[in-house]
């Protein structure tokens, strides 16, 4: 089944949604390759409405075919927010998307319009549906680089102390998860609250239709492998040597982003072709397993505990 066959029952839901909740913001949600870009973009010769991009990759410039990009001449055609508004070194964080979103949804609407959140990163749409109190902390990197220094002199250190100060957050994370243990404790040693303090759920602010579409894992993968094989024919080993020409190292962490690293290390002869493109296969696998299990979590959270303001639909490609 393609996204097609589900449209006109979709386009039914959101009227009926919107007809009730004039104030009310789309969702549409699921795992990388199941059709959520072009679900919207079907949607939008039905509705006047404006999307914005929950993904924490798209918003670098420069970064467009291995980030997936909707093309300029549909973006421009029906306006597309969250995109290309920061370069590939600079720092854009949870928070600020959330604070951004907000501002573009009465934005949206005080146009007359229907705002409509494509999602890819969880935790930016978390900011949206659970509308969690993001930390006021800002990065202290001499910290960073001392917590750093102590889990390369004593391994498993990071997780040890995270699970006396946050063990809710701690048995969330692997003790392997250097980045997200030394974020943790960043947290907590710099506003005195634990990440679990800060990331308390609350009554969303406006009422939300959460659109979700699940594919065949089988299915999904085939997808993913044609869209590789698309990005590789496209030049996306050319957009990396490009950003590597402007001065974005390996080390800036949008260049660790799947797609970005793998060509790295091919320009650097770790990978012949067909290795890079075996491994963009089975890292963007991997990252589609995370992101199914990860939405799962959502739909039995909408059965077990639904939120007030939250309406859950789930179609079946």
């Amino acid at each position: 089944m393609e996204v097609q066959d589900i449209l006109h029952e979709v386009k039914e839901e959101i009227q009926s949604f919107h007809e009730k909740n004039p104030t009310g913001v789309i969702i549409i949600r699921w795992a990388t390759a199941t059709g959520k870009s072009k679900l919207s973009i079907l949607l939008s010769e039905y509705f006047d409405m404006e999307i914005i991009s929950a993904d924490s990759r798209q918003i670098f410039r420069y970064m467009d075919i291995g980030t997936d990009k909707v093309p300029l001449a549909i973006r421009e055609k029906t306006p597309h927010h969250q995109i290309d508004i920061v370069d590939p070194d600079q720092r854009y964080t949870a928070g600020q998307w959330q604070k951004d979103t907000i501002r573009l949804i009465w934005e949206i609407q005080a146009r007359g319009k229907l705002p409509v959140i494509v999602w890819w990163t969880w935790l930016y749409i978390d900011t949206i549906y659970k509308n969690f109190t993001m930390p006021e902390a800002k990065p202290d990197y001499p910290l960073r680089d001392e917590l750093f220094a102590k889990e390369e002199n004593d391994p498993g250190y990071l997780h040890r102390e995270l699970s006396k100060l946050d063990p809710e957050e701690a048995s969330k994370l692997h003790p392997k998860s250097t980045r997200y243990l030394v974020r943790a404790l960043e947290i907590f040693y710099t506003t005195g609250k634990t990440k679990t303090e800060w990331f308390v759920q609350q009554a969303v602010q406006r009422p939300l239709l959460m659109i979700g579409l699940r594919r065949d894992k089988e299915e999904t993968n085939k997808r993913i492998n044609s869209r590789i094989k698309d990005m590789l024919k496209e030049g996306l080993i050319s957009e990396v040597q490009s950003l590597l020409d402007r001065g974005y190292t390996e080390s800036v962490q949008s260049m660790q982003g799947i797609g970005y690293k793998e060509v790295v290390d091919f320009l650097k002869w770790k990978y012949n072709e067909k290795e890079l493109e075996e491994a963009l296969k089975v890292h963007t696998h991997q990252l589609a397993k995370k992101q199914r299990s990860r939405f799962r979590r959502y739909i039995a959270e909408g059965k077990q505990s639904p939120k007030d303001g939250v309406t859950y639909r789930v179609y079946s490609l």
